[in-house]
C-alpha cells in the first residue's frame, strides 16, 4: 500500500513518458471481446531489470448514447440548434489490477513477473515473439514506471480509442 498519494504531475510525466510500440493490427470489433497488451517497464527494486506484466482488456461493444429517449435533439438540450445531432459513441474497458508491488500475480487474465532482462531487451524479445507467432492483436507498451501501470493502460486505450473513432 502507498503511504501517500501520488503526486498527479507525476501521473501525467508517465502518461505521457508511456511508449506504444506496438498496436494491435486487427481493429476492434462490435461484439465484446478482449484486447490483449504486454507492457513492459523498470523494476525499481532490482536495478536494469524488468518487470513484464502480460494482460487483457475486456472491451464491450460500441455503447450508443442518445438524448432521444428523452424525446430531444441534442440542439433542444443543450438549447443551440447547431449543436450535435449526431449520437455519442462509447466503449467500456476493464482490466484486471494488482496495487500492491511485492506481489506475483497470474490468472487467466493477467500475469505479472520480473525478469532478468533490461527493460529493452525485454520489450525487444516481446516483439520478437508476436512476430515469429504472427499475433495480430496484442499491444506491447513501455511504461516507465510499472507501479502506475494503469495509467500506461490508459494511455494504450486512448490510443487505439482514437483510432477507432477517428480514422
Amino acid at each position: 500500500m502507498y503511504e501517500s498519494e501520488p503526486d498527479p504531475e507525476y501521473l501525467k510525466r508517465v502518461f505521457e513518458e508511456t511508449q506504444i510500440l506496438r498496436r494491435p493490427i486487427a481493429g476492434i470489433v462490435t461484439g465484446y471481446h478482449v484486447l490483449p497488451y504486454v507492457l513492459v517497464g523498470p523494476d525499481e527494486t532490482r536495478g536494469q531489470r524488468a518487470v513484464e506484466i502480460r494482460g487483457t482488456i475486456k472491451v464491450s461493444p460500441r455503447l450508443i448514447l442518445t438524448p432521444r429517449q428523452l424525446g430531444q435533439t441534442y440542439g433542444q438540450l443543450f438549447d443551440d440548434p447547431d449543436l450535435m445531432d449526431r449520437a455519442l459513441v462509447a466503449r467500456a474497458f476493464s482490466f484486471l489490477y494488482a496495487k500492491r508491488q511485492n506481489v506475483a500475480l497470474e490468472s487467466e487474465h493477467l500475469r505479472i513477473s520480473r525478469v532478468d532482462r533490461a527493460p529493452m531487451a525485454q520489450v525487444e524479445r516481446a516483439l520478437d515473439e508476436l512476430a515469429l507467432r504472427e499475433v495480430l492483436d496484442t499491444g506491447v507498451i513501455f511504461s516507465p514506471d510499472v507501479k502506475f501501470y494503469p495509467v500506461s493502460i490508459e494511455r494504450f486505450i486512448g490510443e487505439i480509442l482514437e483510432r477507432e473513432f477517428h480514422p
